[in-house]
């Protein structure tokens, strides 16, 4: 791949994102329950429903959460890629510049 090969950003409608930052959030911890069950099978579906729940209501120490980072948002560029319509932060070469459609961005 040469420079000539990589589109033009200035092509491109952008959505710069005005507002909106990325951030990482790190938590660290371990919690052990007892479960009830007639079964290993059942005990780790019951497990897995307690993770997807969000039931815990957790009070974390602060040395337990962290924030990792905080940048901001990348602008998103309005391309055609491979025939599909997509909203993408890295252009490649192949990528064709297109206009919103009915849903906007």
């Amino acid at each position: 791949m040469t420079m000539a090969d990589q589109p033009n950003e200035a092509d491109f409608v952008v959505n710069e994102r005005p507002g909106e930052y990325d951030a990482t959030i790190e938590v660290c911890g371990r919690i052990n329950v007892t479960i009830k069950a007639e079964s290993l099978e059942e005990a780790r579906a019951k497990a897995e429903a307690l993770v997807e729940d969000d039931g815990f209501g957790l009070d974390l120490d602060d040395d337990e959460i962290s924030v990792r980072s905080v940048c901001r948002s990348r602008p998103m560029y309005l391309v055609m890629r491979d025939g599909a319509k997509m909203q993408v932060s890295h252009l490649v070469p192949g990528d064709v510049p297109r206009q919103p459609d009915e849903r906007g961005f």
